[in-house]
């Protein structure tokens, strides 16, 4: 089986970025490390909001689960956020199962994402 997996930036407030990786294919154990490079540039960078679009995710192991859920424990400690865009039901499935989607954002398309961003970005009223 293949990943292609597809990495944009958008700048973020305070001078981070938000970096969005969408996966096309399957993520497992073979292509895990795939990711595992991808996310090392990512965070080379100051991500501070990971977006993980998997609507063409068709398969999902533990070893692609591991990689996440290693990198939303990295953004987090970066006091950042892991948002998780377009789950198909069977990869949401798979959190559900390993009990994984507890302080997970999940939006269901970009412009429901794109509002919370939005929201997220407005200063305090005063």
């Amino acid at each position: 089986m293949s990943l292609d997996i597809t990495v944009s930036f958008r700048p973020w407030k305070d001078g981070n970025q938000m970096a969005k990786l969408s996966l096309d294919g399957t993520l497992d154990t073979a292509t895990a490390p795939q990711l595992e490079k991808a996310l090392a540039s990512v965070f080379e960078g100051p991500t501070q909001i990971l977006v993980f679009d998997l609507g063409k995710l068709s398969f999902l192991s533990s070893g692609g689960v591991r990689v996440i859920l290693t990198a939303r424990k990295r953004v987090i400690e970066r006091n950042g956020s892991c948002i998780m865009l377009k789950l198909q039901p069977r990869i949401e499935k798979t959190f559900a199962i390993i009990k994984a989607l507890d302080g997970l954002s999940l939006f269901k398309d970009d412009e429901t994402l794109d509002a919370f961003l939005a929201t997220m970005q407005k200063p305090a009223a005063a």
